[in-house]
């Protein structure tokens, strides 16, 4: 169906953040909100919060925030339950909840407040990939997988649409998920690669720079340990000895030295300048980092999408993904077979095997990286014409079916 400013559907997403500080949950949130407005629909998200400069965006996107209205002693989550105050008092037809993160405030606003309203579930990652990866905390994996796992797909069971993103996600729903009445219906949703004007990109003048961002604070489910042994193995492979500088964006607070020292044991090579800065959600530092950038990893072991790779691949930056990513199989899907081989990577979750097979794929874009910018703007370009959110959000109105009629 197509949404027209004569049946505006209004929408109300829920979100811990406006502008992504956070990471790649609001980034999406904030791309959905956007695109459903630009659909034609009456488009509002409530948040803990809002600044100046988040209302602006907001604004400008076309999208209306409300802030939730904290009692006292109350947490954000706590006052994201409350009834939002809403332009003229206005009853969402839709209401859309991310994750474990807002999808019980999702569900709390569409029982209690919004009974009348169509809840939509964001899935953004399956518990029993992520938390097998992050062993040796306080609690146990196993436990930890399993409820959230519980969690997830309750608050999917009974919504009016079930939306995972992208292919690995969509997989794990569709095998795991039951609701009361059966299978809920369920809509893949894959992010937009449109956005903004192409550029026309050049390789970048100085020393090779290779990056690694987004919240890498978890080093080895993000593979950050494994990117930087192979860096170490690449430059083994180059004789005589190149010097190349690793940018790693976004380490937590108060981590950088931290993280600092261990790259530089585990790259294990003097030819490498590495350069660690915290998370940042200033997209003006981001743009700075990508135009600089001569190739981006993302080599996470798990990864239920990976939307910082996308944002490499958007900004003609070229990149290399693991394949155990949503994103890698949104690529193999969509890109020629040989086009997709030079940016999709295996990960085999054995350094043994992975260090190598990265090293010599990290080391042949740097070589050639004439020909890693044309590879570079072949791969944004087709998924920029295959994988649009004008696209995305009409699947998802469409999977609403007579709800949004």
């Amino acid at each position: 169906m197509s949404v027209t400013l004569s049946t505006r559907l209004r929408v109300l997403a829920v979100c811990d953040e406006w502008l992504p500080a956070l990471g790649g949950l609001s980034t999406l949130n904030r791309s959905l909100c956007t695109a459903l407005a630009d659909a034609g629909c009456e488009v509002y998200c409530v948040v803990p919060g809002a600044s100046p400069e988040e209302r602006a965006d907001a604004d400008a996107a076309g999208v209306t925030l409300a802030v939730s209205a904290p009692l006292p002693g109350m947490s954000d989550l706590q006052a994201l339950m409350r009834r939002p105050h809403l332009p003229g008092g206005i009853v969402p037809d839709v209401v859309i909840g991310h994750g474990r993160i807002t999808g019980q405030v999702a569900k709390s606003l569409a029982d209690d407040h919004f009974p009348g309203a169509h809840r939509i579930h964001c899935v953004h990652m399956d518990p029993n990939e992520t938390e097998w990866n992050k062993l040796g905390q306080r609690d146990d994996a196993g436990t930890r997988a399993d409820e959230r796992s519980r969690i997830e797909l309750a608050l999917a069971s009974d919504a009016a649409l079930a939306v995972p993103v992208g292919p690995r996600l969509d997989a794990w729903l569709r095998r795991d998920l039951h609701g009361p009445d059966g299978t809920p219906p369920l809509v893949r949703l894959d992010p937009g690669f449109d956005g903004g004007a192409p550029v026309s990109r050049r390789v970048p003048d100085g020393r090779e720079q290779i990056m690694l961002m987004g919240r890498v604070n978890d080093t080895r489910t993000k593979g950050v340990d494994l990117a930087a042994r192979a860096v170490g193995h690449a430059l083994g492979l180059n004789r005589p000895f190149a010097e190349w500088d690793l940018l790693v964006r976004g380490a937590a607070a108060g981590t950088c030295e931290d993280l600092h020292a261990r790259l530089l044991r585990w790259i294990g090579h003097r030819a490498v300048n590495v350069t660690v800065r915290p998370y940042t959600a200033d997209r003006d530092a981001i743009r700075r980092d990508l135009l600089r950038t001569s190739l981006l990893l993302m080599p996470g072991r798990v990864e239920g999408y990976g939307l910082v790779g996308q944002e490499g691949i958007m900004a003609g930056v070229p990149v290399l993904i693991s394949d155990r990513s949503g994103l890698g199989a949104v690529l193999r899907e969509v890109l020629p077979a040989e086009l997709a081989h030079r940016v999709v990577v295996p990960v085999d979750r054995d350094d043994k095997v992975d260090v190598p097979v990265w090293g010599h794929r990290i080391a042949a874009v740097l070589l050639d990286r004439e020909a890693a910018f044309a590879t570079a703007a072949a791969v944004r370009d087709i998924m920029a014409s295959e994988r649009t959110w004008a696209g995305a959000t009409r699947r998802l109105l469409d999977g609403l079916g007579p709800f949004s009629a």
